[in-house]
This record gives structure tokens, sequence and C-alpha cells, in this order.
């Protein structure tokens, strides 16, 4: 979130959920932490099986995410020595750094202070925390089938629209009336298109942006016009907001 934030200039909360929760950063570390606590006193087995471990998850992470979505959440194509544009040299060397990071450092902190915390207590407050994560996974996987399926709605107009358009060039001769009908169903191809982006800014606004925001790179295998119809939309009433309140 720092390194995005850092970078956007602006809070990004860089994560699948909604709450202040990144699950692969999270079992990340879990993982890292079950498998390499033994060695933490060697750096360099620390640095490349934390490199090794934390890559793998992200690379397995992608792919199940886009295979269960039909979506791209980060695409590291551009990036060299990346595979499949899940996982990249650059990163993976990160990884292996805030490995070292959060277990000579982070982790020894958080692991005292959790020995703070009687057992009983821990146990209680456990139960909110899981309902909240549980919770926030529920309405994030709404949120992104229900954005699908309205991307969905928006490429199926503007496919009958691109349609329409040929066949009125075809049908230029075959008589004013016909033409004039097609025109009509034209302009209200158009006004449904621009009414359903309209409504796809306020419905769920806050958690599609959120999403976008997140994740820049996202792209659909499916929807992609549609995706940056609506990215497109976004930034037209965020300038127009900007515009309005210069003025």
């Amino acid at each position: 979130m720092v390194f995005c934030t850092v970078n956007e200039g602006k809070f990004v909360n860089r994560g699948f959920l909604n709450g202040p929760v990144c699950p692969i950063y999270g079992f990340g570390a879990v993982i890292v932490i079950l498998a390499l606590e033994p060695l933490a006193e060697n750096i360099p087995i620390l640095f490349f099986g934390g490199m090794f471990l934390t890559s793998l998850l992200e690379l397995v992470t992608g792919f199940v995410l886009k295979k269960a979505f039909h979506t791209s959440w980060w695409d590291y194509t551009d990036e060299p020595f990346n595979i499949g544009g899940y996982i990249c040299l650059k990163f993976s060397l990160a990884w292996g750094v805030v490995c070292i990071f959060v277990m000579r450092i982070l982790h020894p902190g958080v692991a005292w202070l959790i020995g703070l915390v009687p057992v009983g207590i821990g146990k209680v407050l456990i139960i909110p925390v899981a309902i909240a994560f549980i919770a926030d996974c529920i309405v994030t996987v709404h949120t992104v089938n229900a954005m699908n399926r309205d991307l969905g709605a928006l490429e199926d107009i503007a496919g009958r629209l691109r349609e329409l358009s040929n066949g009125m060039a075809e049908d230029i001769y075959e008589g004013v009336q016909k033409l004039s009908d097609e025109k009509e169903e034209l302009e209200r191809l158009r006004t449904e298109l621009e009414h359903r982006r309209e409504a796809l800014t306020r419905k769920g606004a806050l958690l599609r942006k959120r999403l976008l925001n997140a994740f820049p790179k996202m792209r659909s295998d499916r929807h992609q016009d549609a995706l940056d119809a609506l990215r497109k939309k976004y930034r037209e009433l965020r300038d127009r907001r900007s515009d309005t309140g210069n003025s």
C-alpha cells in the first residue's frame, strides 16, 4: 500500500478486499514463517526461500483469480523476466528482501505483542475478526461478479450498435423508411448504452472504483472494451467534479 500510494501520489487500498487486509500478503507471510522460521538465522536461505515461496504464491493466486473471474488483476508482461505476467524478477527479488525484514524484525515484535494477549481473549477477538473477513470476501466476490455481468451487458449493447451501424451502410439503398427505423433504433441503443454506463458509475460505485484503483492494470478476458469504457467514464466524472470544484 505504501509503495502504490507513493507512486500514485494518493492513498490506494492495494488489496482484493475492501478492509485493511491483503490476504495474499498475509498468507505469504504465514507460509514463510511456517517454512523458514527454523532457518531465520541464515540470511541467504531466508532471501531465496522467501523469494521462491512468495513468488509461487503470487503465481498461483494470479492464475486462480484469472480462471475464477476471467480477469488479470495485475500484469507484469512489460517487466523483464516475467512468467505469464503473473510474476517478474524485479518483484520476486523485492519479496526476498521483504521476507528478511519480516522474519528478522517484524515477526518477532508481532509475536511478542500477541503473546501479551491472554489466550481466552484472543479466541474471543478472533470471532468478530473472522466474521468481518468472511463478510468482506462475500461482498468483494459479489461486486466482481456483478461488475462482470454489467460489463457483459455493455458489451452486448455495443455489439448490437456495431451490427446496426454496419447494417445501415448496407441498407442505405433499400428505402428511406427502413433507414429511418434503423436510425431510431441506433439512437435508442446509444442512449441505453450511455444510461447503463452512467448507472455503473453509481451502483456500487465505491467498491468498483476501489478495485479499479487498486488494480490499475486489471484486464478482462471477456469484456476489455467495456472495462476500458468504464474507466474512461470514471475519469470523465472525476475531471468534471474537479472542474466544478475549481470553479
